[in-house]
């Protein structure tokens, strides 16, 4: 093995750590205070039935090797302590990092690594597209309105190596005095403030995208209750109606929490005061689990649609049929459950289908 073939290799695990930094539905355990060592190898996935697996070896070649978390002492040698802790986190809904961190705290589960709770460098680059929204009100605050018609990043930056030092200075201070905080405390300030939008933004493309494949999915669907086998079975038509029926009430429940989210950060704006920000962290932070939960769920089972059905003139209606039934259907109820709990959260009515 050449020294290049050594650097490709530590650039491929890199990768693909990152990827399962960034998932909603992969956790490594390398992080979580295991006693074996071949365990903390191992990571857990989520299934299309939302069931979690413990993947004991990923090859390209030789495939995945997944065992049940009740099975992995008959694969590997694991104390008490360590099956305790496999076992609590299987039952864990979404492995994205915004809900993990919270989940992992009521669980008392202490990672070794704290960056392994953080979105990858990559992944916060690549949600900079959306953060213009959230951040153009806090830098309108701070440097004004000559900065109200920034369109882009690079204007935000242009902004940022020129202000007006003594502007900057009296803003700051009337944000201090709204906010109730002194003056050395804003950075930090904004410093949590930015992570909150951040997880806004993580959700928000964790959810679009996987958007296209859910309007493909329900053109699909159309097709599928269209045909002769199908409309001939009364209960295979019905499970393929709810299945239509759950994925679009999702698809249009997340869109309208996340716009409610940012309806939060443009009305704290407009009128800052010390408790505004703290109700607005708050709402989305305990909107974290179920956000992730659902959108795991999408993100799973939308993955599995597009690998068996790659494009529209796969499968015939039997086949397509099957697996609505064996592999949409199930968990399927249980996501409308935990959308409408969070509408609920939100002071949103929930929906009946």
């Amino acid at each position: 093995m050449t020294k290049n073939d050594v650097n490709d290799a530590s650039a491929m695990d890199d990768k693909n750590t990152d990827a399962d930094k960034d998932s909603v539905d992969r956790l490594p355990l390398e992080s979580i205070p295991l006693a074996s060592g071949a365990l903390r190898g191992a990571r857990l996935v989520k299934n299309a039935r939302m069931e979690t697996s413990v993947e004991i070896h990923n090859d390209p070649l030789s495939g995945s090797l997944q065992v049940s978390p009740e099975s992995i002492a008959d694969f590997m040698e694991t104390s008490p302590r360590d099956q305790a802790i496999i076992n609590s986190l299987a039952g864990l809904q979404s492995f994205d990092v915004y809900s993990l961190r919270g989940n992992l705290k009521k669980l008392g589960v202490e990672v070794k690594d704290a960056d392994a709770l953080d979105l990858s460098e990559d992944m916060k680059e690549g949600l900079s597209i959306y953060s213009l929204e959230f951040t153009r009100p806090l830098v309108e605050k701070i440097f004004g309105q000559g900065s109200k018609n920034i369109k882009t990043t690079q204007g935000l930056q242009a902004i940022l190596r020129d202000p007006d030092m003594a502007r900057v200075k009296e803003n700051l201070k009337v944000i201090a005095e709204k906010t109730g905080l002194q003056l050395s405390d804003i950075p930090k300030f904004i410093e949590e403030y930015s992570e909150v939008f951040l997880s806004v933004s993580y959700y928000r493309y964790s959810f679009e995208s996987v958007g296209p494949d859910i309007d493909r999915f329900l053109f699909w669907m159309c097709e599928v209750r269209s045909r002769r086998e199908v409309i001939s079975s009364p209960k295979t038509l019905d499970q393929c109606k709810e299945v239509e029926e759950i994925l679009r009430f999702l698809g249009n429940s997340i869109r309208e929490r996340l716009l409610q989210f940012q309806t939060s950060f443009e009305l704290f704006w407009a009128d800052i005061n010390e408790e505004s920000f703290g109700e607005m962290r708050k709402q989305i932070e305990e909107n974290h689990s179920s956000m992730g939960s659902v959108l795991c769920g999408l993100v799973v089972k939308m993955n599995l649609w597009k690998k068996t059905f790659p494009d529209n003139t796969v499968g015939g209606p039997a086949t397509r049929a099957k697996f609505v039934v064996t592999d949409m259907e199930p968990g399927l109820v249980r996501l409308k459950e935990l959308e409408n709990d969070a509408r609920r959260r939100l002071g949103m009515p929930a929906v009946r289908i």
